[in-house]
């Protein structure tokens, strides 16, 4: 699996947030062309329409281009995910000052702990759910909103809470992947974990 390039997503986002009815070329080109070239827009625009992920239509004198069913679809899968995401984040605001009260250590550490596994699960089920929904596009995008929780918090305590696999059960888990999911998802995972491997570890 190739996940889509930083272009092509913002692309097929942008286009997807004007629901069914789509952008026209005027509108896609001043919406995109303050970062990205005319060239360059739409090079990527023919990429996706080859690719199946919009469609163009024309409207009487305009050219529309629309988002398909499949990306409207994911993107609505992934906004649910990072939803997610930020209300966890709201919740870890809510408890450090409570956390900053206790006295014993041990105490920390074990709600600590807690914290960082329901996060863990958070982001675990987020990617297992965008597997199945257009994962090119959602799950690189997924990954960024991660990296805010590494950064805000999880690579904070991340000795406590992330056992470090050998490479032997490493191997293991992919092998398992590859026979209940398929190669595909062994792939996608493979990425998944590297990314978060840098990520969390990057600060160590």
């Amino acid at each position: 699996m190739e996940f889509l390039d930083k272009k092509k997503r913002i692309l097929l986002i942008g286009i997807s947030q004007k629901g069914p009815a789509g952008m026209t070329y005027d509108e896609l080109i001043s919406t995109f062309s303050y970062f990205m070239t005319k060239d360059s827009i739409q090079k990527n625009i023919e990429d996706l329409y080859f690719s199946g992920e919009i469609n163009i239509l024309r409207d009487e004198n305009e050219i529309r281009y629309i988002a398909s069913n499949k990306v409207r679809n994911s993107l609505i899968a992934l906004e649910l995910q990072k939803f997610k995401i930020t209300k966890f984040l709201e919740n870890v605001k809510n408890k450090s000052s409570e956390l900053a009260k206790i006295q014993d250590k041990n105490v920390q550490i074990q709600e600590l702990e807690k914290i960082g596994k329901e996060g863990l699960e958070i982001i675990s089920q987020g990617i297992i759910s965008l597997l199945k929904e257009f994962p090119e596009l959602t799950i690189p995008e997924y990954l960024e909103m991660v990296e805010v929780i590494n950064n805000e918090f999880l690579d904070k305590i991340s000795s406590i809470i992330f056992p470090k696999m050998t490479e032997e059960e490493t191997q293991q888990f992919l092998t398992l992947i590859s026979k209940y999911r398929g190669s595909k998802d062994v792939e996608a995972i493979k990425k998944i974990m590297q990314t978060l491997k840098t990520n969390v570890y990057k600060e160590k």
